[in-house]
């Protein structure tokens, strides 16, 4: 029963409190839904990295040519021997008069066909990819064993971009990670010393309520109540400018940047908002708690 007065007096504090201090709650605000926006910022350039990352890598495929002179059927048999590749995922076969056609139609000013007086120089062809852009390299060792595939040509598959994406991609979950740790500390940061503010103009007042003997748990629930709300509307807000912020670069970057394909995930969205409502809660009513514990102590 005790409980339950403290409860509504804390509640009934609380209004009060956030009424009479308004200007320095929403200061409180502010710096909550500030940092939560730059950590959910933070969060979903390293998704976009990794999606990007992603469709970097389901692009890069081993082209391997054969030697004009291999019959079809000879062709056709090293589909076994080229699945057998470490991390392999597909493979298409395009045989010389596909890749003639698909020349000619790409250059159909230059009459290419007709150039050629109906002879096709080109050779038949696999196009390989594989499940992960760092087991390129040893594909291409085993494909360019003269001994294991005699009919083979040449091996292309862009090592210069493959490496770039290597190196790039490890980078940037690098610094995305520490993005995002540095982003939380310094949230944890500000709403404790925004909240600590608050208690600070009210320390008087704490330390009166506790010489009348008043004790740390009835002193501290408007306080906590005070941490959720600012933490909670925070948040809130938080969510509101992500929410449309985001929605508004995506539908700028498909309108004037086309060639750049960002992700579009409403439950990834979703769940990056509920993270941030309950990582705001969180640091409200933590960051309320850490300031008024030096009040307590009379």
């Amino acid at each position: 029963m005790k409980f339950f007065r403290y409860l509504q007096y804390g509640f009934r504090d609380t209004l009060r409190s956030l009424w009479r201090h308004k200007g320095m709650v929403l200061v409180s605000v502010l710096t909550v839904a500030t940092m939560l926006v730059a950590l959910g910022a933070a969060t979903l350039l390293a998704a976009n990295s990794d999606y990007m990352a992603g469709k970097m890598a389901d692009e890069l495929e081993v082209i391997v040519y054969l030697n004009t002179d291999v019959a079809r059927e000879e062709a056709l048999a090293l589909e076994p021997a080229m699945k057998a590749i470490t991390g392999f995922e597909s493979l298409e076969f395009v045989p010389k008069e596909a890749a003639l056609e698909e020349m000619s139609t790409r250059f159909d000013e230059t009459n290419l066909a007709v150039a050629l007086g109906g002879t096709n120089p080109l050779p038949d062809a696999y196009k390989i990819k594989l499940e992960q852009p760092e087991q390129i390299a040893g594909a291409v060792a085993y494909l360019e064993n003269t001994e294991l595939f005699p009919q083979v040509e040449m091996v292309s598959y862009g090592q210069d971009v493959v490496e770039n994406m290597i190196a790039l991609t490890g980078t940037l979950e690098i610094a995305c990670i520490a993005l995002i740790i540095g982003m939380l500390l310094i949230a944890l940061f500000m709403v404790n010393s925004t909240i600590r503010l608050t208690v600070a103009t009210r320390g008087e007042e704490i330390n009166i309520m506790k010489y009348v003997g008043a004790t740390n748990f009835y002193v501290r629930i408007p306080f906590f109540l005070e941490g959720l709300v600012i933490g909670i509307v925070g948040a809130l807000l938080a969510d509101v400018v992500l929410y449309f912020g985001y929605d508004a670069i995506l539908e700028y970057i498909e309108a004037n940047i086309s060639f750049i394909t960002m992700l579009n995930d409403p439950q990834l969205m979703m769940l990056i908002m509920l993270v941030l409502l309950v990582g705001g809660t969180l640091l409200g009513a933590i960051g309320s708690n850490i300031a008024i514990k030096k009040y307590l102590k009379v």
